[in-house]
Parts: structure tokens; C-alpha cells; sequence
């Protein structure tokens, strides 16, 4: 919808990508669906794989909520949040946790997700990742973010 794509051009526009951090490649584990009191329902979807710079990472990336009865092929898009933690190649951990947006990539069987997480270093970081829902794998590139 054009609420959808004003709100994912808002956040491209408040959050500059500055510098590439790294590539991240990610494998499908589950899904868990939740419905609130008011009948709207999330997707978590569940993930692990690994991110140039935090070695291998785990995380839930959550879909919605939507209502119900626009969980259906008209829906376009909507908020997103991604919490995860990461176990870097020094033993070292970290945790991070964002939000934004998601939308279907016109004419392919693929989600695009747009997101900045706020990491428990004190550092934020834009992810912008495409969902390949054949394949279950989810990649994209995360990027440093000047506020």
C-alpha cells in the first residue's frame, strides 16, 4: 500500500547509510504465529546463520501485526522488527534489537525488509535484507548508520 512504501521512503531518508559493514546470510529454522486480544496477528520467523563482523548470529525477525483478514495475497507490506544475538569469532556476544518495514518485491516470491537495530554496543546498524520465500533465505547487507 502507499502508506507502506511512504513509510519504508522515511526510513531510507532518516537513517543515511554511511558505510557498508558486511553481508549476512541467514537460514530459515521456524515460524510461531501469535494473535493479540484484538484478533491481529505476528509471524515470528526464526533464523540462524551468520554476518560479516558478528560471526554467527540467531534471531526472530517479526511480521506485523496484521489483522487477519488482510493476511491474504493483497497484502503489500507492513512493519517489521528483527531481535537477535550474535557469538562473535572472539567469544564475545552481543544482542540487538529494530524495527521498520517489509514488502513484497513486484512480480517475484520475495520479501524485502528495511530495518535499523540498535545494538547492545551502543552502535546502530541499518539492515536492509531481501526474504526469499522458495528458498527460505534470508541475505541482504548491513550498513552503518549516521543519525
Amino acid at each position: 500500500s502507499y502508506a507502506v512504501k511512504l513509510e519504508k521512503n522515511n526510513l531510507k531518508r532518516s537513517n543515511t547509510m554511511a558505510e557498508e559493514l558486511g553481508k549476512f546470510s541467514l537460514e530459515h529454522v521456524s515460524n510461531v504465529y501469535l494473535e493479540d486480544p484484538d484478533g491481529n496477528i505476528s509471524n515470528h520467523t526464526n533464523w540462524r546463520g551468520t554476518a560479516d563482523g558478528y560471526g554467527v548470529i540467531y534471531g526472530t525477525l517479526i511480521f506485523g501485526p496484521t489483522p487477519l483478514m488482510e493476511m491474504n495475497d493483497s497484502l503489500e507490506g507492513g512493519p517489521v522488527k528483527w531481535i537477535g544475538q550474535a557469538f562473535l569469532e572472539d567469544g564475545t556476544g552481543l544482542a540487538g534489537s529494530g524495527s521498520g518495514q517489509w514488502s513484497k518485491k513486484p512480480g517475484e516470491h520475495i520479501w524485502e525488509t528495511d530495518y535499523v537495530i540498535q545494538i547492545s554496543d551502543g552502535t546502530k546498524v541499518r539492515s536492509v535484507g531481501e526474504l526469499h520465500l522458495d528458498t527460505l533465505i534470508f541475505s541482504g547487507t548491513n550498513f552503518s548508520v549516521d543519525e
